[in-house]
């Protein structure tokens, strides 16, 4: 689990954590990322604020949500052109 700043709001420091893991490679493109379950119990946040976070991170294209198959890491190439 990783310890929030009480100063920010929540979902922008996950929204970044996310974000960093599968900009560095963390979470490899193609791959599914962890589920809303495991997010909720790596960050004890609510798995409202990890839904938010994650259609943040679709919108920006560097996730791909399927229904009935999970969130997987969209190809770097289809990220934005300033996260590279």
């Amino acid at each position: 689990m990783i310890e929030f700043d009480e100063d920010r709001l929540m979902w922008e420091q996950l929204y970044e954590t996310l974000r960093e893991r599968i900009v560095n490679g963390v979470y490899r493109e193609r791959m599914p990322i962890p589920s809303i379950e495991q997010l909720d119990q790596e960050f004890a946040v609510s798995r409202g604020t990890i839904r938010k976070v994650l259609r943040i991170l679709a919108e920006e294209k560097f996730i791909n949500p399927i229904s009935g198959r999970g969130t997987y890491v969209r190809p770097r190439n289809e990220w934005p052109q300033d996260s590279k």
